[in-house]
C-alpha cells in the first residue's frame, strides 16, 4: 500500500502542489525553510498523525485540502480483510462485497481520498461520491515517523517483535476464554479444561488464567470469604466484596532497551545514547520487524536521516532506507548527497520557493548539480583501466578472488587491485551508478566497464534488455553525458545472486563446511520446514514453478532451480553464516581453487570478451 498521487492546497506555504506517480521512495531535497516538511505533514493530516494549527492555514478563510490516490494491491486487500478493516464480515466474499459498497471509488487497485480541514478544525473525508465517508481513514497505511529528535518510545511499542501478539491483545482486553465478546469475570469455569492439558500445550492466555486461579485460591479466597461474612452481618444488603489481582500487562511486558559495550561491559539505557546511535538503532528495528513477519506496506517517514551522522554512516543509512523501500513506502527530507546515491532520479523532488515565496516543485531533478557535490565518486576511477559496477558489497568482496584465480596482473605489490575498480551499488539504475557512468565517460575508459547485476529470480535476458534500453534513453535525455551501455557491458547472473555460486555440496564437503553431500540437502530441507517456506523469494519460486518439497530428495532434484530463484543470503548463510567475514572469504578463495571453471562460466565468459582481460588470462584457465 502506498501513496501514488498527492495534491495539497492551502497548507502552510503551499498554495497548490501536485505530485504524481510517486514510487516506493519519495526524497525531498532543497534549502532550509522551503516547505519540504510541509509535504510530509500533509500526509500526516490525512492519517490523523498531525493536527493543523491556526497558522498552518494558507489563507484565513480557506480550508486545507489534501487529495490522495492510494495504491491498494491484492496483498494489501487481503491484509485489510484479516484485520477486519472497513467490514466485519468473516466470510471473505461478503467482506469484499461490503468493502466495495462502502468504498465505491475503489477500482484498478486504487482508491481516491479527499481530506478537507476547515479553519474551525472540522475534518471530512470524501471519496468524490459520499460527502463524508468515515471508512476511508481505515484504509490509510500506518505511518511510522522518525522525527529530528529521534524519539523511540512510541516506535518501540509498535515495532518490537513479540510472538503471540494476538493472544497478548486478548489478555490485555481481559477477554473471556470461551467467548471473546465477553469480559473475564474470574469465574474460573475454564480451569477444569486447562488442567486437562500438559504444560507445553497451554496457550499464554490459559497459562495466565492458571496463575490467577492459583494466586486467588491460595492467597485471597479464604480472606475474601471472611470479609464477606462480616460485611453481610454489618451491612445486610445484597452486596459482596471482591478481590481481584490486577495484572498490568503493559508494565509486565515492558521491554527495557539498552546498549552494551562488549569491550568493557558498560551498559547504557537506549534513551541516553547519542542521537546517531538512536538513528541507526531505529532503522535496524524497522529492518528486523519487516524481516520477521510478512507485513502490509506501511509508510516510513524520516526527517533528515543524515542528522548527527558521519558521512560514512550516512551511506549506511541510505542503504538501509533503500532496503526498507522494498517492502514499505519510504519518504524522507535531506540535505546530504550521500543519502540519495542508492535511489533513482524519479524518486527525488527538488523543492523551492517561487517569486512570491510559495512552495513549489522545481522542474526536472538536476542530477548534475547534485553529483557535482559528491566529489569522491570520481576518485574511484582515477588511475583505472577497467571498472566493474556490481550490485551489493558481496560481489565486491568475492569478484576479486575469482579474478585472482583466472587472470594475471590483478594485484599490485601491496596486494591491492591493480588498475581495476570494483564499485558496489544497490541498484544498476540508481544515482550512484549514473554518477560512475558519467565519470567513466569523462575518462579514457570508454567501453572498459561492466555492470554486473543479480537476476533476482527473473529472466536475465529481459533484465539485460531493460537495463540497456534504460541507459539508451538516459543518453538521449542527457545529451550523451554517459557512455553507451551495450549488451556486452551488462552481465545478469544466472543465479539469484553471487552467493549461490558457492553451494556445490561436493566442494563444501572438501572444505569441511558440511560433513556429507546428503547432509547438505537434509539441512536445507530442515530450514525449509522451519522458516524458508515463508520467504518471499521461496513463495515466488513455488508460484512460478509449481514445485513442492516433501523430502530432502526434492531439494536435491531441484537445487539448480532453488539457486536461480531463492535469495542468495538466505541460502549462503545456512552453511557459511557461522563463520566470520574473514573466514568466509578464505573459504570462498579455497572454493574457487577447487571448483571447475564451468561453475563460473557465465561470469568468466562475459569478462573474457574484453581485451583487457583476454590478454591477461592465465594459461591454465584458457579454454578451447
Amino acid at each position: 500500500m502506498r501513496v501514488k498521487n498527492l495534491t495539497i492546497k492551502n497548507f502552510k506555504s503551499i498554495e497548490s502542489m501536485v505530485l504524481k506517480d510517486i514510487e516506493n521512495t519519495l526524497i525531498l531535497v532543497g534549502q532550509n525553510n522551503v516547505g519540504k516538511t510541509s509535504i510530509v505533514d500533509a500526509i500526516k493530516i490525512v492519517a490523523s498523525d498531525y493536527e493543523p494549527k491556526p497558522f498552518d492555514f494558507h489563507g484565513h478563510n480557506k480550508s486545507i485540502e489534501i487529495e490522495l490516490t492510494l495504491h491498494i494491491g491484492k496483498e494489501d486487500l487481503d491484509n485489510l480483510y484479516k484485520l477486519g478493516k472497513v467490514s466485519h464480515y468473516h466470510d471473505e466474499d461478503k467482506w469484499h462485497q461490503d468493502f466495495e459498497s462502502k468504498l465505491p471509488t475503489y477500482a484498478n487497485e486504487e482508491i481516491y481520498i479527499h481530506c478537507k480541514v476547515t479553519p474551525d478544525g472540522r475534518k471530512r473525508y470524501s471519496d468524490g461520491i459520499v460527502k463524508h465517508n468515515p471508512f476511508l481513514i481505515e484504509v490509510m497505511p500506518k505511518l511510522y515517523i522518525i522525527d529530528e529528535k529521534r524519539q523511540i518510545s512510541k516506535l518501540h511499542n509498535e515495532l518490537i517483535y513479540v510472538e503471540h501478539k494476538d493472544e497478548l491483545n486478548e489478555i490485555r482486553r481481559n477477554q473471556c476464554l470461551f467467548d471473546k465478546n465477553k469480559t473475564c469475570n474470574q469465574c474460573f469455569n475454564c480451569i477444569g479444561i486447562i488442567h486437562q492439558k500438559s504444560p507445553e500445550a497451554l496457550s499464554l492466555h490459559e497459562t495466565l488464567l492458571l496463575v490467577k486461579h492459583k494466586l486467588y485460591n491460595h492467597n485471597l479466597k479464604k480472606y475474601n470469604d471472611m470479609v464477606n461474612h462480616y460485611f453481610k452481618m454489618n451491612y445486610g444488603q445484597e452486596h459482596i466484596i471482591q478481590y481481584n489481582y490486577q495484572f498490568d500487562f503493559d508494565r509486565i511486558l515492558d521491554i527495557q532497551t539498552s546498549t552494551k559495550n562488549l569491550t568493557n561491559d558498560h551498559t547504557m539505557d537506549m534513551k541516553d545514547v547519542s542521537n546517531s546511535t538512536k538513528s541507526l538503532y531505529i532503522l535496524s528495528l524497522f529492518q528486523a520487524y519487516i524481516e520477521l513477519e510478512e507485513r502490509s506496506m506501511n509508510i516510513i517517514m524520516v526527517e533528515q536521516p543524515e542528522l548527527h551522522l558521519h558521512p560514512e554512516l550516512q551511506k549506511v543509512t541510505s542503504e538501509i532506507l533503500y532496503k526498507l523501500s522494498k517492502k514499505n513506502q519510504v519518504m524522507f527530507t535531506t540535505h546530504s548527497p550521500h543519502m540519495i546515491l542508492n535511489f533513482s532520479e524519479k524518486q527525488i523532488k527538488q523543492i523551492g520557493l517561487n517569486k512570491v515565496h510559495k512552495t513549489i516543485i522545481k522542474g526536472p531533478t538536476d542530477l548534475d548539480r547534485i553529483l557535482d557535490d559528491l566529489g569522491q565518486t570520481a576518485n574511484d576511477l582515477m588511475n583505472v583501466n577497467f571498472a566493474f559496477i556490481v550490485e551489493g558489497k558481496d560481489d565486491r568482496s568475492k569478484l576479486p578472488l575469482l579474478l585472482d584465480k583466472y587472470y594475471s596482473e590483478i594485484r599490485d605489490e601491496e596486494g591491492e587491485l591493480n588498475r581495476i575498480a570494483i564499485i558496489p551499488t544497490n541498484s544498476c539504475t540508481n544515482i550512484k551508478t549514473y554518477a560512475n557512468l558519467k565519470f567513466i565517460n569523462k575518462t579514457y575508459l570508454k567501453d572498459n566497464f561492466m555492470i554486473i547485476r543479480d537476476s533476482d529470480g527473473k529472466d536475465p535476458e529481459a533484465l539485460k534488455s531493460h537495463l540497456t534500453n534504460y541507459y539508451d534513453q538516459r543518453r538521449i535525455y542527457d545529451d550523451a553525458k554517459i557512455p553507451r551501455v551495450k549488451p556486452e557491458n551488462v552481465l545478469v547472473l544466472k543465479y539469484y545472486s553471487i552467493e549461490n555460486y558457492f553451494l556445490d555440496p561436493e566442494i563444501m564437503v572438501q572444505l569441511g563446511v558440511i560433513k556429507t553431500v546428503e547432509s547438505f540437502y537434509e539441512i536445507l530441507y530442515s530450514k525449509y520446514r522451519q522458516y524458508m517456506y515463508k520467504l518471499r523469494s521461496v513463495k515466488a519460486m513455488k508460484k512460478k514453478t509449481n514445485l513442492w518439497f516433501d523430502h530432502a530428495s526434492d531439494m536435491e532434484a531441484n537445487i539448480e532451480t532453488i539457486k536461480t530463484y531463492v535469495r542468495g543470503h538466505n541460502l549462503f548463510d545456512i552453511y557459511y553464516g557461522r563463520y566470520s567475514k574473514t573466514e568466509q572469504l578464505e573459504l570462498i578463495r579455497r572454493y574457487i581453487d577447487l571448483a571447475p571453471r564451468e561453475a563460473f562460466a557465465d561470469l568468466l565468459d562475459s569478462i573474457d570478451q574484453f581485451v583487457y582481460f583476454e590478454n591477461r588470462r592465465r594459461k591454465e584457465s584458457n579454454h578451447g
